[in-house]
C-alpha cells in the first residue's frame, strides 16, 4: 500500500524546488531514504545535494535508514555552516 508523505524543504532545497512543501508517494514503511528517492524523482535538481542533506522527523534528526510513520511530515535541509561561535 502506497502512502503520500508531506515533505518540507528548507533554503537552497526550497529554492531548487520552488516551493517549502511537496507531498510525495512511498510505500508503507518507507524510509526517508525512499522518501528522498522520490523527491529526487519529482525534483531531480535537488539529488546533487544528497550527501549533506540533513533530515528531521517531528523535531528530532534523523538518519536515512529511520521509518517513516503514517501522519508523519519529513524535513530536508542543507547543513548550516558560518556564522559566529555561542560564548557564555
Amino acid at each position: 500500500m502506497a502512502v503520500r508523505v508531506p515533505v518540507r524543504l528548507f533554503a537552497r532545497f526550497r529554492e531548487a524546488a520552488g516551493r517549502d512543501r511537496v507531498e510525495v508517494e512511498v510505500p508503507d514503511g518507507a524510509t526517508v531514504a525512499e522518501v528522498w528517492s522520490a523527491l529526487t524523482a519529482v525534483h531531480p535538481a535537488l539529488a546533487r545535494y544528497r550527501p549533506h542533506t540533513l533530515f528531521a522527523v517531528g523535531n528530532e534528526y534523523v538518519g536515512a535508514d529511520h521509518p517513516v510513520q503514517p501522519g508523519e511530515e519529513v524535513a530536508c535541509f542543507p547543513p548550516v555552516s558560518g556564522g559566529s561561535p555561542c560564548t557564555a
